[in-house]
């Protein structure tokens, strides 16, 4: 009987452990969309912005994250444009970044920059 117990457990949680896998799904470009959605209201649909990213603590998988959850906006690795996109997933924001200025922080690293008016 305690053979047949264990067989019925052992069965009862094979079964359960994918669906419980799939409840858990968490999905990192749902998370950056929703990191993004109060900027991209902020941004124009079409054309290119800037992008910059903690130098110390930024990773490829950051930056290709803002691009997708901003698109069809284009997003360039530079500071080269009048609008640049800040991304510091620590939530540590530069104190200075040179040649940008603030426009709007949309709290959670997600900051909205200008080159516009600095000198």
């Amino acid at each position: 009987m305690l053979i047949v117990c264990c067989l019925l457990s052992s069965i009862r949680i094979l079964h359960e452990s994918p669906a419980l896998a799939y409840g858990r799904h968490d999905d990192v470009a749902e998370r950056s969309d929703q990191r993004f959605a109060a900027l991209k209201k902020q941004l124009p649909t079409a054309g290119i912005v800037g992008y910059v990213g903690d130098p110390t603590d930024s990773t490829p998988e950051d930056y290709y994250l803002t691009q997708y959850a901003l698109a069809p906006l284009v997003v360039d690795a530079s500071i080269g444009h009048q609008l640049v996109v800040g991304n510091f997933p620590s939530g540590q924001i530069p104190a200075s970044l040179p040649g940008l200025r603030e426009v709007q922080n949309f709290g959670n690293g997600v900051v909205l920059l200008t080159t516009e008016g600095v000198h």
